[in-house]
């Protein structure tokens, strides 16, 4: 797990040391094809027209930028990443990103001075700061990455980068114990509920289902638990061979409209498992008003799957009533 949530915070080296072992962007095509093309050529023909087009556009530009980003064309995108500060209406995103897009680039310095000028307008803020802290990661400042993040987390706990990064720190610093005690620092923060899918996660990996079911109905228990964390919480007892919990404890929460599809397609997949076809059918017709086309066809898929164990079910019974 440690090089997992060490990976999620670390910044990348700068793109310039990085293109060469990319040298081909795969474009989509025509009739939805992809194709592999020379840098240079997806630069000048694709990225810098997109950016051209997006100038004044502040959510496609930063989309674009962060895509780019991505593929490690940083020093491109410098004057793009100070043309989003100018127009965006959200400052903590624009600072940031031109933050990113400077640190990746090289310029360290510079990119301090960007996300301290976010600060200024924006106040101080989880990913602020967390990317503050990617600087001093940057210049081998140890004190001051952890210093960084551990704000970050008590301004947001849930904010992934900040809270994998802090976790990460500790446990280089002081094991396996430094993490759970820094998790469960994590945990007692208002509003948490980031730090208690990842204690029960370490209580499922040790075998002790109740303790990780305490932490479950702790997140289940507030009454704007997110969507993800369903998702996070279905997956991980689905792994450690739960998956009737999943049906049980996720299932009298879920709201469509609240969670998303992504949760209810992990709970849907609980019900196939668990051959409990009243209770996903049920769950299709809540999902059918919101599906969009292309979720609308894997819910199909579903019914399709519960249509069928519909069909073994009497062909089981002729058999046992055979026995």
């Amino acid at each position: 797990m440690f090089q997992r949530l060490l990976a999620a915070f670390r910044t990348r080296p700068p793109a310039t040391q990085r293109a060469a072992a990319h040298d081909a962007i795969v474009a989509a095509g025509e009739h939805g094809r992809h194709t592999a093309m020379p840098r240079d050529e997806w630069r000048d023909k694709v990225l810098h027209p997109r950016l051209k087009q997006h100038w004044n556009t502040p959510d496609a530009l930063y989309g674009t930028i962060m895509a780019a980003l991505a593929d490690g064309f940083a020093p491109e995108l410098m004057t793009s990443a100070a043309r989003l500060v100018q127009i965006d209406d959200l400052p903590e995103r624009s600072h940031a990103t031109q933050g990113i897009v400077l640190l990746e680039s090289g310029r360290p310095d510079e990119a301090e001075a960007v996300l301290r000028a976010g600060i200024r307008v924006a106040g101080e803020t989880a990913v602020l700061l967390t990317n503050l802290a990617k600087v001093a990661h940057y210049r081998g400042d140890a004190t001051a990455t952890a210093d960084l993040l551990r704000r970050a987390v008590r301004l947001d706990p849930n904010y992934e980068r900040a809270l994998n990064g802090w976790l990460a720190i500790e446990r280089e610093r002081a094991g396996e114990g430094g993490f759970l005690h820094a998790l469960r620092d994590a945990c007692a923060l208002p509003g948490s509920w980031r730090a208690r899918l990842m204690l029960a996660r370490h209580h499922l990996a040790a075998g002790d289902l109740p303790a990780a079911r305490d932490e479950y109905t702790a997140v289940l228990a507030a009454a704007d638990v997110d969507g993800s964390a369903l998702t996070t919480m279905s997956a991980d007892l689905a792994r450690h061979g739960h998956t009737g919990l999943v049906v049980t404890l996720v299932g009298p929460v879920y709201e469509p409209a609240m969670h998303g599809a992504q949760a209810g397609f992990s709970l849907l997949r609980a019900c196939l498992e668990t051959q409990r076809v009243a209770d996903g059918e049920t769950l299709l017709a809540r999902l059918r008003p919101l599906a969009t086309p292309p979720l609308a066809r894997q819910l199909d898929e579903f019914q399709r799957a519960f249509d069928r164990l519909h069909a073994a079910a009497p062909a089981a019974e002729q058999t046992a009533a055979r026995a």
